[in-house]
């Protein structure tokens, strides 16, 4: 597809939208339904459209959210794999549209982590079946339902018993006939649809009292016997129940039944443990929040560093050429090999051909750079890294990093990393994936007791 209408990769959004669904279906229902979310949508962004001057971005508003995220959703699921044969059908249907507008929202997070999405219908037999599946590379497989509250008879109010007894009411109800379908590793995804605007303290009001919903459920029984154990996150975005929806929406991940969610105290190895174990599971809620972030410009550049028409704003890259302060204090040129940001500055690594040796100095960031490098790290400097890394502010954090580190090491270098420990020749006949996760671990285990010997200190 192309177009020279297209200034913003939101622009393509829309229009591929509209190819998704169908041209000759959209021309039809526009004129049968015209109050169908999609074409509401679509007429307030374009009236807006017309409104903002080329320079400026649309307005964060319900409408142009809800539009764009529908469209960002089906477009991920298929570059990365392909929508099931009924989501679109049933999209299209007015009746069915606000829970597949849903689903959609959800298979597209589980696509951008990796999964196949597999539709329920195409499973053989009569057993009950979720919204779909989603099956990972390792074979590992997800039952997921997705719902959504049509409706609240409580405005959302903080602190009110009226509103906290509907909603423990509804996820009770949506937990217990989720549970009755007895599914295979289930997720369950709810959404509450709040579009009334929410405070950072309501949000946090609402995560209490979600968590103490669930756990409440957990003593629901089916068939006399306890329910399965199921992964389930609790979502609401406010785009999708208010066309003017001004405040941000939020997620949360909680384990129903499983004591790997508990709170306490547990050792640093059973962390790790845990975190492996649910690694698939988190990786999807990270992409709820890449899903959430629209990427404006065609070249994926973070929207941090994007002027007002959506172009590219010049930062400085590894293995291009520098101007620095020579050893002698005259201006020298050397090529950067590395670059680290911290806050407002970046310590840059210069190499000099000429002088035969290599430097590091100091470079001032922009306030764009620098919001852009908090978030996204080195990565923005051209540095050769599989995903973005932030600051690291736990040691479940610095467990990850150092998997990406070592995930090219030879298994000798592997090894030397661990000689000397106790347990050396243990390690030493461990798998090569073993030995990657053990090295990582052993590490961590020893940056984590020197920082709390420190903090002793």
């Amino acid at each position: 597809m192309s177009s020279r209408s297209w200034s913003f990769f939101t622009d393509f959004l829309v229009d591929n939208l509209k190819e998704v669904l169908g041209q000759d279906w959209g021309k039809d229902a526009s004129s049968r339904m015209p109050d169908f979310p999609i074409f509401r949508w679509l007429r307030r962004l374009q009236d807006t459209q017309r409104e903002v001057r080329s320079d400026n971005r649309l307005p964060s508003r319900g409408f142009v959210r809800a539009i764009l995220r529908l469209a960002y959703a089906l477009y991920l699921i298929e570059h990365n794999d392909g929508p099931p044969r009924t989501m679109l059908k049933r999209i299209r249907h007015p009746n069915t549209f606000d829970a597949h507008c849903y689903e959609a929202l959800v298979s597209a997070a589980f696509a951008l982590a990796g999964a196949k999405i597999k539709g329920a219908e195409d499973e053989a037999g009569n057993s009950p079946k979720p919204e779909f599946f989603a099956e990972f590379t390792d074979g590992k497989r997800y039952a997921v339902e997705a719902k959504r509250k049509a409706s609240w008879k409580t405005p959302f109010v903080r602190g009110t018993a009226e509103f906290e007894q509907e909603l423990r009411g509804w996820l009770r109800d949506k937990l217990y006939a989720a549970s009755k379908k007895e599914l295979t590793d289930p997720v369950y995804w709810f959404e509450l649809g709040i579009g009334e605007t929410v405070t950072r303290e309501d949000i946090e009001y609402l995560r209490s009292l979600i968590g103490s919903a669930i756990n409440e459920a957990e003593e629901i029984t089916i068939k006399g016997q306890p329910a399965r154990t199921a992964y389930v996150v609790v979502t609401n975005n406010p785009e999708f129940a208010n066309d003017d929806a001004i405040s941000d929406g939020f997620h949360l991940l909680q384990g129903f039944r499983m004591d790997d969610f508990r709170e306490g105290f547990i050792d640093i190895e059973t962390a790790m443990e845990w975190h492996d174990r649910h690694r698939a599971i988190r990786r999807v809620l990270e992409c709820v929040e890449e899903v959430q972030q629209l990427p404006a410009s065609f070249a994926g550049v973070p929207n941090e560093l994007l002027d007002g028409q959506g172009n590219p704003v010049s930062v400085p890259q590894i293995g291009e050429q520098m101007v620095y302060p020579g050893p002698d204090g005259k201006e020298a040129v050397g090529v950067i090999v590395d670059i680290l940001p911290a806050d407002d500055v970046a310590w840059v690594v210069i190499s000099d051909v000429a002088q035969g040796n290599s430097y590091i100095v100091t470079t001032k960031l922009t306030e764009q750079e620098a919001i852009a490098a908090a978030k996204y790290g080195p990565m923005i400097f051209g540095k050769p890294e599989s995903k973005p890394h932030k600051n690291i502010t736990n040691p479940l954090e610095f467990y990850d990093r150092m998997l990406d580190i070592y995930a090219d090491f030879s298994r000798e270098s592997l090894l030397n990393q661990v000689r000397g420990h106790r347990d050396f020749e243990r390690f030493n006949t461990l798998s090569d994936k073993e030995l990657h996760t053990r090295v990582a671990r052993e590490l961590t285990k020893v940056v984590d007791f020197q920082s709390k010997a420190k903090i002793g200190q």
